[in-house]
């Protein structure tokens, strides 16, 4: 138990609830634990450069979150948004231009942008290339399959 992440999610829910909220778009809003033992719950950019498992707390819990979804246990879903937790939408109307990429690339796995950060610059060349070429965490991810 987490008391500070049980208070932040006990606001977002009544910020949802609240008249002219996300109510208004979305039918629902669930807070699912991932569960993810301390040590692996790992988030330290600082040691990006020597650990290379320094961003394993979030890969954990989009793996998490993915299972569950896909699991059926929380309804019937084809696929989810992920919209990772320091992203902020400045396009006003900007979730209908994402329900509108969904109709127009259906079918697809994975719908969203490659990394194009300069974080990475410093040591770029020992970077695997399957690490070069990934997608942000910020897209929709097909669970129908």
């Amino acid at each position: 138990e987490n008391d500070v992440a049980i208070h932040s999610c006990d606001v977002i829910i009544d910020q949802f609830n609240e008249p002219g909220g996300w109510s208004q778009c979305f039918d629902n809003i669930y807070a699912i634990e991932a569960n993810i033992p301390q040590e692996l719950d790992l988030y330290i950019p600082s040691a990006q450069e020597e650990l290379y498992n320094w961003v394993n707390g979030p890969n954990r819990q989009f793996e998490a979150g993915f299972r569950i979804i896909q699991s059926g246990e929380w309804g019937d879903y084809d696929g989810f948004y992920l919209m990772e937790g320091d992203s902020i939408p400045i396009k006003n109307y900007w979730l209908d231009v994402v329900l509108s990429e969904i109709e127009n690339n259906r079918p697809f796995a994975i719908l969203g942008a490659q990394y194009d950060g300069d974080k990475w610059d410093a040591f770029y060349e020992q970077i695997p290339i399957s690490l070069l070429h990934h997608t942000n965490g910020n897209g929709i991810y097909n669970t129908s399959h």
